[in-house]
């Protein structure tokens, strides 16, 4: 499959989620014969996450529009279906708490490119992709910010491909002063156009060697465990946990939106975790409440049993 106009991440999702969600349904299909209850039911009973699934969506709405173009078909199948409604996903829960944090800082070598490297993704919430793609010279030490304008990835070929951030716009992060040194250290004898975070040996740094070189199988369930079913902790939540902790340090939510690069306000509110915190201001109010209403279990558990006469029925 040729998706020339989608982003290196995108292509390996969609060719992914070819291979193992639509080709099964549909691989053996003519394009024309497919409809758009089809897709709703495929899209239905595909396993994974809804955003997993997203991209199976994606891939396949990709192919049906240049079947369209080539006058294959007269229009998308993929448009139009009603998905399966799951529950909201709670980003925010797989986002680390500071008690963990300071365990993330324990199990990271004690210096060197690689803990530079994922402390970057926790004090500026960009992607992986983008903090290898950041230069020395996106830094602007005056405004104690970063440009972030691009981001880097490995291409089919393993190759290094770097293109525009997922939003495809430019937006700043701030330079936290627990970044500082970490980006003195990174920029060391390196010009501004040298890129900033790179392996030991100035290579590309990605997801895998990342893994690789920290053996974080190994080690991420000392950091953050998470229920049966769901994913151990990955390199995506250290963007969840800056989220939270933009939130929780008292940063506004159009800040987050902007410093995140999220194109919508409701995704990025979905790190303030507004309902938690309702429920925490709820306890003392409604603790009093109902305690100068009734003694509740407070007096010692069931009151003696009594007679029918007493009884309101």
């Amino acid at each position: 499959m040729v998706f020339s106009k989608i982003a290196p991440g995108t292509q390996r999702a969609y060719a992914y989620a070819w291979r193992i969600r639509v080709a099964p349904w549909f691989a053996d299909r003519a394009i024309d014969s497919i409809t758009t209850l089809d897709v709703e039911e495929a899209f239905a009973s595909w396993s994974g996450s809804e955003s997993t699934r997203a991209d199976a969506l994606g891939a396949l709405s990709a192919l049906c529009r240049v079947a369209v173009k080539g006058g294959l078909i007269a229009s998308n199948p993929c448009i139009g279906i009603d998905p399966r409604r799951g529950q909201a996903p709670d980003v925010a829960a797989r986002a680390l708490t500071l008690f963990e944090y300071e365990r993330l800082l324990d199990v990271l070598p004690a210096s060197g490119p690689y803990r530079r490297f994922v402390l970057a993704m926790v004090y500026t919430g960009c992607r992986l992709g983008e903090v290898a793609g950041l230069r020395v010279g996106d830094i602007d030490w005056s405004e104690r910010t970063i440009k972030v304008s691009r981001t880097a990835s490995p291409g089919f070929q393993g190759e290094l491909v770097v293109g525009p951030t997922k939003g495809r716009r430019t937006r700043s992060v701030p330079v936290v002063d627990q970044l500082v040194p970490i980006l003195r250290e990174a920029a060391e004898n390196k010009t501004e156009h040298d890129y900033l975070f790179t392996g030991p040996r100035g290579g590309f740094i990605s997801s895998k060697n990342l893994s690789r070189a920290l053996g974080w199988q190994a080690i991420r369930d000392e950091v953050k465990t998470f229920g049966p079913g769901e994913p151990a902790l990955h390199w995506h939540d250290l963007r969840h946990t800056a989220a939270v902790f933009f939130f929780e340090a008292g940063l506004p939510a159009p800040d987050v939106q902007a410093i995140l690069g999220h194109s919508s306000l409701l995704v990025t509110q979905l790190y303030a975790d507004t309902r938690r915190l309702a429920a925490r201001r709820a306890v003392p109010a409604l603790s009093q409440f109902l305690g100068s209403q009734s003694r509740g279990q407070l007096g010692g558990g069931e009151s003696a049993a009594k007679s029918a006469s007493d009884l309101e029925i």
